[in-house]
């Protein structure tokens, strides 16, 4: 078995369609670019304290939403939804209750590729 030190963050990379509009829907969230460079001209890096990933241009036709849904934790879907709103980034708000004592919502949104995106709340 693994030594769970050994493994220390989750850094997926998507392959998009279209970089800069991409680049774009993620900054209006809020995310950072965290690396953007000449060594690698078609790849960009987002990054927090708890959040690493990246785009980059995909070398051909992709099927984004049967690929993935990402999904992102917020701390607080009401101020993540007014942080959509006045992106001006369309979502829906689902809420889900899977057992008596856990209730939590997310926002469901589609990035410029076609990804599917759920910003999901801590439980309520």
């Amino acid at each position: 078995m693994a030594d769970e030190a050994l493994f220390t963050r989750l850094a997926p990379v998507l392959n998009v369609s279209d970089l800069a509009a991409e680049r774009a829907f993620y900054e209006k969230l809020g995310l950072p670019v965290i690396y953007e460079g000449t060594e690698y001209p078609d790849f960009i890096a987002f990054g927090t304290e708890t959040i690493h990933f990246g785009i980059q241009r995909a070398s051909r036709e992709n099927d984004p939403p049967s690929v993935l849904t990402w999904q992102i934790a917020v701390s607080d879907v009401d101020a993540a939804a007014e942080v959509c709103r006045a992106a001006g980034l369309e979502f829906e708000l689902e809420v889900n209750r899977p057992a008596p004592d856990w209730t939590y919502r997310r926002l469901l949104l589609r990035t410029p590729s076609g990804y599917r995106l759920a910003l999901e709340g801590p439980t309520e």
